[in-house]
């Protein structure tokens, strides 16, 4: 009849509507995934450039020219000779000791131990201690690289983790303590955070027998308890993470805690029973009998450099903050401060950081804290939290003992980021996302090259 269509001609006419509509969602997606492979190819550069640049660091740059690297240095070179840590104030340790009467061995941190071991190593190289030292913290930030383009097939984000601040890349570059529990926590927690880790599917009761990656995992975490204090909240975050993963498991729980507790608990008993269990007491008497002067832990108060024991000398917390300007030191410091954080750049190539991590910040969390599901929300509270414990802790550092703004103690928010970013990630704002680190690798690329390989080698 005439004005009547039949179905066959509807059916065309809609699909003849749909099809426009159909090829523009085609093409939008066939250039976020073309846009995608192109962020992918430019990250890996950046990291591959980075690899080589800490390793141009750790070769040309001069001993002690970063923060108490030669401390760092004798406490690594004890173990050369020795496997099991001092006790405080020991005799053969007393090259350690400095002119506060304190050795970085009191705190029977394992990465001595390994330091000293990858010296005795490196001597039949006919490497000198101290740049065998090096070597085993760039092989170590090169292992941490090597893991993270072999877990990027999965996760393209996660090529961006290592480029977020060229100041992760300094400390791979020189002799410290920060190095290891960095690489032991990102490690830990990109596992723990992976929905086909077989850690996680073992203590989840989805895999019925223990998994090597569970001892891997226990492992790692047994030495991030024998590492830098300041990495002590982030054992907390992990024990955190893993409840809000579901896991309730309470035997396959103990299982990894177990395998944590070997690794550690030996090492802890044996300096705790080698210090009849007062080792904290006994480093305040040894540094009251030996420290300088001017530096005797009762005598702080009166101390005459003025940044040293600010609570006993009235200052409050808020001076710290803000006349003292601890934030700004602090953030500065974070993006890339070099040598005895007396490299600074000019202000504007911070001010550039501070714009790509507001707008880093902006996509993943805006999302997720105005609409995600409350899961998603509860996890970044969580976050929230123990990224407050640390930056806290690292500003009462500052206050009561010795006012330092050293953004490598916050370097354990990265990973609990991290962690955040691979669960509740707005999956439709990856690109973007990509973008931002892609210029946050050029920026921090920029700053080491000309900041910090230009003043220090």
């Amino acid at each position: 009849m005439p004005g009547r269509s039949s179905p066959s001609s509807l059916r065309s006419s809609r699909v003849g509507l749909d099809q426009p509509l159909v090829l523009e969602r085609l093409r939008a997606l066939a250039a976020a995934v073309s846009a995608q492979h192109v962020l992918v190819v430019v990250l890996v550069c950046q990291l591959l450039v980075s690899a080589a640049l800490v390793a141009v660091m750790a070769v040309e740059s001069r001993i002690n020219a970063h923060p108490d690297e030669e401390l760092h240095l004798v406490a690594g070179l004890y173990f050369r000779e020795h496997w099991l840590p001092p006790a405080v104030g020991a005799r053969d340790a007393a090259a350690t000791y400095s002119t506060w009467g304190f050795s970085y061995l009191d705190e029977a941190d394992i990465v001595y131990l390994l330091l000293g071991k990858a010296a005795a190593v490196g001597s039949y190289a006919g490497l000198n201690p101290a740049l065998a030292m090096r070597w085993f913290q760039v092989l170590l930030y090169w292992a941490l690289i090597a893991w993270t383009l072999a877990r990027a097939r999965r996760f393209a984000p996660m090529l961006g983790f290592l480029l977020l601040t060229p100041q992760v890349w300094y400390i791979f570059s020189y002799i410290n303590g920060d190095a290891l529990p960095f690489a032991l926590l990102t490690v830990l927690l990109v596992e723990l955070g992976r929905p086909d880790s077989s850690v996680r599917a073992f203590v989840s009761g989805v895999q019925p027998t223990p998994s090597p990656g569970l001892f891997v995992a226990g492992a790692l975490l047994g030495l991030l308890v024998l590492s830098k204090l300041n990495y002590l909240v982030s054992v907390g975050f992990v024990g955190w993470a893993v409840l809000w993963l579901g896991i309730r498991r309470g035997k396959r729980l103990a299982l990894l805690a177990l395998v944590a507790a070997a690794i550690a608990l030996p090492w802890v008993a044996y300096h705790s029973w080698f210090n009849d269990f007062q080792t904290g007491q006994r480093v305040v008497e040894y540094a009251e009998r030996m420290a300088a002067p001017d530096f005797k832990p009762s005598g702080q108060g009166a101390h005459p450099f003025p940044y040293i024991a600010l609570r006993a000398k009235g200052v409050t917390l808020w001076q710290v903050l803000t006349t003292l300007n601890w934030v700004g030191l602090s953030f500065r410091s974070f993006c890339g401060l070099y040598g005895w954080m007396s490299f600074v750049a000019d202000e504007w190539m911070y001010a550039v950081f501070a714009v790509l991590y507001a707008a880093l910040l902006a996509i993943l969390v805006l999302p997720v804290a105005a609409r995600g599901p409350r899961r998603a929300q509860f996890l970044l509270l969580g976050v929230l939290v123990f990224a407050g414990l640390v930056l806290g802790q690292s500003v009462y550092r500052s206050w009561v003992y010795n006012f330092q703004g050293q953004g490598r103690y916050l370097f354990p928010v990265l990973p609990m980021l991290f962690f955040y970013w691979r669960t509740c990630e707005p999956a439709s704002l990856r690109v973007p996302a990509l973008v931002v680190i892609a210029l946050l690798g050029m920026h921090s690329l920029m700053s080491f090259v000309l900041i910090g390989l230009g003043a220090l080698t």
